[in-house]
């Protein structure tokens, strides 16, 4: 695996050869016995339809530095990216202090939550690609209640109005998504669930930034269609991790994006 090339180089040259684009969320259940290996037992079985693997709050903390050293090495020794998604929301010096010790620890990008604001946003994504990682930045989430925070209604900026001079109303992912255009991140996550929002942002001129869709299958989402609306990369998890056959699962879902984009 080169290491010279950016994180977003990395994904897009192992999802080439590999020919997917299933980034394998390694949720196990609540009460899994002995996690770093269920991590790397998944790795083994299912890197071969994955380029990237993502790993949540609940994996990461119970693990030891050393653990998750290993996770990455076997991961990057199948050809896998490996993404923390710890959603990021802090003050810029507690992040960078964050992105650090994942670095060290040999992840390649990490997941932001843009209300941490334009300004902390761009500062932490610059920090970040000094340290050759990646920055993934949440737009919308796949869960229900996400409308009440990501969907809420937010002034203009001022000085900005409506032909009537009246204050203009936008909801909060539009302007989260303005900020990771400016702020140059990797990829936006968007519910795969969430189509309408994924064809207002795949289709926004020439600077486009890579669509990551969690909420597939188990959550309601549709892998076809959100491809169709143009989703660039399918984060799924349960739906392949708890199958009964997860190798067939996963290969079938790889076989269903490939009869659609080649």
């Amino acid at each position: 695996m080169n290491f010279s090339l950016s994180f977003k180089e990395r994904i897009d040259s192992i999802s080439e050869e590999k020919r997917t684009s299933i980034i394998l969320a390694i949720d196990p259940s609540y009460g899994t016995m002995n996690v770093l290996d269920y991590v790397i037992q998944k790795i083994k079985d299912l890197s071969y339809y994955s380029c990237a693997i993502k790993l949540n709050f609940h994996v990461i903390l119970p693990l030891s530095i050393s653990d998750l050293r290993k996770i990455t090495r076997t991961a990057h020794d199948y050809k896998l990216q490996v993404i923390a998604d710890l959603k990021l929301n802090d003050i810029l010096e507690t992040n960078k202090v964050v992105i650090e010790h994942l670095a060290s620890m040999g992840f390649d990008c990490a997941i932001v939550n843009p209300f941490v604001g334009r300004n902390s946003l761009i500062s932490i994504t610059e920090f970040t690609h000094s340290l050759n990682l990646g920055i993934i930045a949440l737009v919308y989430m796949s869960h229900p209640d996400a409308v009440e925070g990501y969907g809420a209604l937010i002034q203009s900026p001022p000085g900005v109005k409506s032909k009537n001079g009246k204050n203009i109303l936008t909801p909060f992912y539009r302007s989260f998504y303005d900020n990771c255009v400016e702020a140059n991140v990797d990829g936006i996550v968007i519910g795969g669930n969430r189509l309408d929002i994924i064809k207002e942002f795949s289709k926004m001129g020439t600077l486009q930034l890579p669509i990551y869709s969690p909420g597939l299958i188990t959550q309601g989402g549709n892998v076809e269609r959100a491809l169709e609306s143009g989703t660039r990369y399918f984060i799924i998890g349960r739906a392949i991790i708890e199958s009964d056959s997860p190798v067939m699962t996963i290969k079938t879902i790889q076989n269903s994006i490939l009869d659609r984009t080649s």
